[in-house]
């Protein structure tokens, strides 16, 4: 089962890598988000806290 678990994360983190290369699938236009930051920081801080969360319990199930 450790085999299957292992397939799982790599997935999840491959996933996430493909969302931080959003240069391959999105233009960002120079416009401004809800607080006046460009709209492509709200995608790389999202991404980033997905990152965090999926390694926080990557490392709690691994590393007890």
């Amino acid at each position: 089962m450790k085999n299957k678990s292992g397939l799982l994360w790599s997935l999840v983190f491959i996933v996430i890598f493909l969302l931080s290369q959003d240069y391959l699938f999105t233009t960002w236009e120079g416009k401004l988000s809800f607080f006046g930051f460009p709209d492509w920081f709200a995608w790389f801080t999202g991404v980033h806290l997905i990152f965090i969360f999926c390694f926080f319990l990557f490392s709690k199930k691994h590393w007890q």
